[in-house]
């Protein structure tokens, strides 16, 4: 029975190739609506006929067929097959969420290849629409932690990107210490007071470790005095607000503005 429904599946596949795009969508929708669902090879077969189909057509129907293919062989650990297809479909289709799930796994696969330069292009077109999930937050903390690893033309972005995905998943400490590692290794960066005046934002409003905080914020008025932050960091200090509850700064901010 099995090499009988193999047998079936691939003459199928062959045939697929040769329809009309009517004919294609029958043969999708007849096997979605088989037995050969509750098997491997079925699921198998589906996700290379929504291949086919998705490759063929960039409407709706071809895009939620491409994505779901994409998605199958990914998770199916068959990158080769999963890789061209996700480079088509975040071409494609901008809705949010699918972009992020199918920008984020070929980062990761870019990334398991070496070729950080694109995996980064990925992750910075994600976080400018939409924040990743938890687990994807994981997927991107992986990539810089293999990246920086690996010595691989590391850029202090790097470091933030990293900073902000072990901050989404409520790694502060390691937020913090990857953002030290930036300020340390890269003193003539552009940007190097917004790391300092990160830092101790992370340590204050996340990790509420106060002391922490007010090294950073003292180290950064020491470097950058002129910094267009500095009046507004002096402000904290002077005003005792890392030890102020999230009320008692509001009642003062309030205060200030009458």
């Amino acid at each position: 029975m099995k090499k009988i429904l193999l047998i079936l599946i691939a003459v199928s596949t062959m045939a697929a190739c040769s329809k009309s795009k009517e004919d294609k969508l029958n043969t999708i929708y007849e096997l979605q609506k088989s037995e050969a669902m509750g098997t491997t090879e079925g699921l198998a077969q589906l996700a290379s006929l929504h291949k086919i189909y998705g490759m063929s057509y960039s409407d709706a129907e071809g895009n939620n067929f491409l994505y779901a293919a994409a998605q199958y062989y990914f998770y199916e650990n068959k990158f080769d097959e999963a890789k061209p297809l996700l480079a088509e479909y975040i071409v494609r289709d901008d809705s949010t969420e699918r972009f992020r799930n199918a920008a984020i796994n070929l980062a990761v696969l870019l990334a398991d290849q070496a070729d950080f330069s694109s995996a980064n292009d990925l992750i910075s077109a994600v976080l400018k629409k939409d924040l990743p999930t938890s687990a994807q937050w994981h997927d991107i903390i992986k990539l810089y932690e293999n990246k920086i690893l690996a010595q691989a033309d590391v850029i202090p972005n790097d470091h933030e990107k990293l900073s902000l995905a072990y901050t989404a998943v409520g790694r502060f400490s390691e937020a913090t210490a990857t953002l030290q590692t930036a300020i340390d290794d890269f003193p003539a960066y552009e940007k190097r007071a917004n790391l300092m005046y990160r830092a101790g934002f992370v340590c204050w409003e996340y990790a509420k470790d106060m002391k922490a905080a007010q090294a950073f914020y003292e180290i950064f008025l020491a470097e950058y005095p002129n910094d267009p932050k500095a009046e507004e960091v002096k402000t904290i200090l002077s005003s005792g607000m890392l030890e102020m509850s999230d009320e008692a700064i509001l009642e003062m901010l309030k205060g200030e503005t009458k």
